[in-house]
């Protein structure tokens, strides 16, 4: 386990998509994962968010229950965890109604991103803007600046590029996965780790160590088990 903790959380079709093909099409949201996601949200001091994630949906995702805001007024922890969109590119519209979000912004991009980005002194403006490369996000880099600012708990919520980076430099602790009792199908549609995938004898090995089941939907619980050994596969997030 690593000193800053770092979950996954993400919900996923019984065939294993985070959403449709297309990631705006509406869906109904369902009473009982969003209970689940809003209590694991509320014990994080950051969240991560891949930038397409955020062009998709537009906000980030807030706690508004009494009860878990009061919890985390009791442990000394902000109304509301800080989000941090990662964009290596800074593609990010600055007029989305994320930035508008009563929330501490934070975006990791790349020195690249931010001198070829159009919008770069308006993000400056909005979020603090953090620098982890010239061209890749150095995650080493990234993890440090966490612990300096005082971060325990991280709460990673997709997409799946953004996931497959966490898991080639072994960050994630363990996974929280939500199976939805549904099928979206499509070659396109986008899965919870994504990159270029894994060796079957270099797969990451998860230890599954609770489940739940409300209706026909599970929540399960995984602890990463086997750590990649190969430096050669650490590859960085791109977008």
């Amino acid at each position: 386990m690593t000193a800053i903790q770092t979950t996954v959380v993400l919900a996923m079709t019984a065939d294993g998509k985070i959403s449709a093909v297309d990631p705006r099409a509406p869906r109904d949201s369902d009473p009982a994962d969003q209970a689940h996601l809003e209590y694991q949200v509320s014990l994080a001091d950051l969240i991560l968010v891949g930038a397409g994630t955020i062009r998709a949906e537009g906000t980030t995702f807030t706690i508004r229950n009494p009860e878990l805001l009061a919890a985390r007024q009791v442990r000394g922890q902000s109304p509301q965890p800080i989000t941090c969109v990662v964009s290596r590119s800074l593609d990010l519209p600055p007029d989305i109604p994320f930035f508008r979000q009563d929330v501490e912004r934070w975006i990791f991009t790349t020195r690249t991103g931010l001198e070829r980005s159009s919008d770069a002194t308006t993000l400056q403006k909005q979020a603090d803007v953090i620098d982890l490369g010239d061209t890749d996000l150095d995650w080493d880099k990234a993890y440090t600046l966490i612990a300096k600012r005082g971060i325990r708990k991280v709460v990673a919520l997709g997409g799946g590029s953004l996931i497959a980076a966490l898991v080639q430099v072994e960050r994630i602790d363990d996974w929280w996965l939500t199976i939805w009792p549904i099928i979206y199908g499509g070659q396109r549609a986008p899965s919870p780790v994504e990159g270029e995938g894994f060796a079957p004898s270099a797969a990451p090995q998860l230890e599954l160590v609770e489940t739940r089941q409300i209706g026909s939907e599970l929540f399960l619980h995984y602890r990463t088990f086997k750590n990649l050994s190969d430096s050669a596969q650490r590859k960085v997030y791109s977008e």
